[in-house]
């Protein structure tokens, strides 16, 4: 059983009962044993509280979605070896270690990188990543389905059912596409934000 609300509330139904169990279960009940059995109710009401509030804050992920489009993994040949080995890295380690689908790396008009379950049309950037490099701002699309301007991904990942778009500078992004609505933590959003730094410095390194 994972470590989740659920299962702190489970383990503090499963102490509360043990408690009344035993209470009926004594013969002679003293001042004493009263005080520690109330301690004891106490501490399992502590718990499923706790398991609540747990479940309250979990991220209401949705489904996985079944993607269409085929696992792509290409890269722009005309970019120096130093840059092609940190992108491999880089979109490897997010496609293994997040809820990511699909990836792709824009820079200056030209898709870099592209990398996971992916259209084969070419991806042109439209006002949403636009406005995310030009605010140098990370934009977070929680669920594709309710966003106006969704059909600005289909050439990306159709029906893809979350968006990360990540500036890397005023004319470059990483685009990723997530698994399922809510897919991503905040976690996954700081270390990428991170890459995306590091990445803007190796661009200006090789005059990219």
């Amino acid at each position: 059983m994972g470590f989740n609300g659920k299962s702190l509330i489970i383990i503090g139904a499963i102490l509360f009962i043990f408690q009344i169990a035993n209470f009926f279960s004594i013969d002679v009940i003293t001042p004493e044993l009263e005080r520690a059995q109330i301690l004891a109710a106490i501490a399992s009401l502590i718990i499923i509280l706790i398991g609540f509030l747990f479940k309250q804050f979990e991220p209401l992920a949705g489904k996985k979605a079944d993607l269409k489009g085929e696992n792509n993994f290409s890269f722009d040949k005309n970019i120096p070896d130093e840059v092609v080995d940190e992108l491999a890295w880089g979109s490897e380690s997010i496609l293994t270690s997040t809820a990511a689908a699909a990836i792709l790396i824009h820079n200056d008009g030209v898709n870099v990188l592209i990398r996971g379950i992916t259209s084969s049309n070419q991806f042109k950037p439209g006002e949403t990543c636009q406005r995310s490099i030009k605010e140098m701002k990370l934009i977070s699309l929680a669920n594709t389905k309710f966003y106006p301007g969704r059909d600005e991904f289909n050439n990306f990942s159709p029906d893809i059912p979350s968006i990360l778009i990540v500036p890397i500078n005023n004319k470059a992004f990483v685009l990723i596409g997530g698994w399922s609505t809510k897919c991503f933590t905040k976690s996954d959003e700081k270390w990428i934000n991170n890459w995306a730094r590091k990445l803007n410095n190796i661009f200006l390194k090789n005059n990219i």
